[in-house]
């Protein structure tokens, strides 16, 4: 497994390294999704534009933002494997 470097802005910001944009197919303007794996890991991947939006349709008003949406696409992800 390769290890790249990103740097943090003030902003909250980082900028996704080169090699993982072309190993994840990445082009400007894709959703990523970030996995939280216990108190200090984050798992970064692809997110299927199709499936996002199907989530984003289904949620009300008051879930499409902030800690209701990330609790609402972990739930809806979690049961998903992983691809290799």
């Amino acid at each position: 497994m390769a290890t790249e470097v990103g740097t943090l802005s003030t902003k909250g910001q980082v900028t996704i390294p080169k090699d993982v944009r072309a190993a994840l197919r990445l082009r400007p303007g894709d959703k990523v999704l970030f996995d939280l794996e216990g108190g200090d890991r984050a798992l970064v991947r692809k997110a299927e534009s199709n499936r996002l939006l199907d989530i984003l349709d289904r949620l009300g008003p008051a879930e499409t933002t902030g800690v209701n949406l990330q609790r609402r696409l972990r739930r809806e992800w979690s049961g998903r494997t992983r691809r290799h």
